[in-house]
Formats: C-alpha cells, structure tokens, sequence
C-alpha cells in the first residue's frame, strides 16, 4: 500500500493484509518485525509508510493503519498513526501518536497518506469512513480532514483550531472524502492533495490551513446509482478544486518529478490510477 526508500537504498513497503517489508535493491527481501495489529477488511489494514526527515540521524520511521478498537466491537476501527525505530529488520520503541476519533463500523475510507513539511510537521489524510452526512463538515470529528501534529503527536499552537473550543485541534482542512494522496511541491512548499470522489468529482486540491474543501455540500459526482448529493458544484467560502476527473480515475498516490531522468516532465504531478489502463 505504502512504500519509502531507506538513505542505504533498500526499500521499505507494506501490505495491506498487516506485512511490512524491507526489500535491497538487487530484489531480495526480509519482512520487518513489530508490525501493528491491524483490521484488514475492505479498504481497511496497514497502509502508509513515512520516513522522518532525519530519519539517518534518528530511525524514526511511521506507519499508517485502520486500528482495531481496543476491548470493543469487533467491527469498530480508526485511522491510526504509529511511529518506531527501525533497527535492521526489527522495529522498537513503537507507540501510537494520532488516533481519529470516534472509532467507526465502516470498512472503507481511511485516507491514510502521510508527508512530513518543511515546518518539520506531520500531515496525516483521513477519510470520511462513508459519513458524509455526519463527519467532513464538523469540526469535533477528525474524519475527512487533513490533519497537522508535530513528529511525536503533539499538536502545533499555530494550528487553525488550536483554540477554537470543540474543535480536533489536529485539522488543518476539511470537507475532505477520501483523501490518499499528498505531496508538496518542492519548489512553492505548497501541500498538494488528492481525494477519491462517488461516482465522478475525484479533485486534486492545493491545501490552504483551515479552509473547507467542500465534501459533500460541494461535488462533481453523484451516488453509484446515479442519484445527485448536490446540485452545487461551486458554493462560496468553499475551496474549488484545481481540476477534478468525471468518469473516476480513482486517484492513488501522487508525486513532485524532481529528478533529470524525465527532463521534459521536470516540475510535473504524477497522479496513479486504479481505474482504465
């Protein structure tokens, strides 16, 4: 699901099903003890992989994953972020650092992209767990957001609802569906993110702090059998994606082209898709 290359060159990857994986450059590959217990169910299981910037200096590594609730339903998860140290194949001093709260029945939605900042911040997607109607427009509810904490949990003061009472002091936008891919753009610093829409109205956003980005008051899409969530496509004080995909392209991870191996596409996104060819 998620992957990220070691200063060494070996490759750090997950599978959904709850593997981690640590793979050399000429193929071989050992799995890498300490992996979270996870709930892997539809979309749900270990997912991200992030290295933190100083990762050569402190081996701080993060993962991503849906955590089961801990003495509860058996169903109920939540989106969950998970730092250690990788010492060779083994990780230590493992300890989760963001829970999005409430733990949720669904099987679906989680986000669950992460990227470290120039401010030297943690920014952790959620997913609206399939509660459009409840969680992307509220603010005591960390689904559907973008989120902001520094590289142990703690929360920044400069966040933009740091102070504001009720309010997940962690969200740094909102209005999100299922966002799973970001990046920033290594020459503006500007956070780029990607959301899955229903059927059609998957946008790719420039991320601004505290700003609404518009699900589901908002959207190019409909349900899967056709009917409308809305008739807007453009409301004000809601952020208007910078373009967005009808038919789906069922947007899966993104990237800046920073390397001289592709010289024409130099300064260009890359955005996966799961769907077409």
């Amino acid at each position: 699901w998620g992957m990220a290359f070691l200063p060494d060159g070996d490759l750090i990857f997950t599978e959904k099903a709850g593997t981690i994986w640590r793979q050399k450059p000429d193929g071989t590959r050992s799995q890498v003890a300490g992996a979270p217990a996870v709930m892997s169910q539809g979309q749900g299981g270990l997912l991200d992989v992030e290295l933190h910037p100083k990762f050569a200096e402190n081996k701080l590594i993060y993962f991503t994953y849906s955590k089961p609730q801990p003495g509860g339903d058996s169903k109920m998860s939540a989106t969950t972020v998970m730092r250690a140290r990788l010492e060779g194949n083994q990780l230590t001093d493992i300890r989760d650092i963001f829970t999005a709260l409430p733990f949720v029945a669904t099987q679906y939605h989680f986000g669950s992209r992460m990227e470290f900042g120039r401010d030297g911040y943690l920014y952790v997607t959620v997913g609206e767990r399939g509660k459009q109607d409840e969680f992307p427009q509220v603010l005591d509810k960390a689904h559907g957001k973008v989120h902001r904490i520094t590289d142990n949990g703690d929360i920044p003061s400069d966040n933009p609802f740091f102070n504001q009472p009720g309010a997940v002091q962690s969200i740094w936008s909102y209005g999100h569906r299922n966002p799973q891919g970001l990046a920033f753009n290594p020459v503006t610093g500007d956070l780029w993110e990607h959301e899955h829409g229903p059927r059609g109205g998957d946008e790719l956003n420039v991320v601004q702090p505290g700003k609404n980005y518009g699900w589901p008051v908002v959207s190019y899409g409909t349900h899967y059998d056709g009917r409308s969530f809305t008739d807007k496509t453009a409301v004000e004080g809601i952020e208007s994606p910078v373009t967005y995909w009808v038919p789906s392209i069922a947007p899966c991870g993104m990237a800046f082209v920073t390397g001289d191996r592709y010289p024409a596409w130099k300064g260009s996104l890359l955005v996966g898709s799961l769907s077409f060819r």
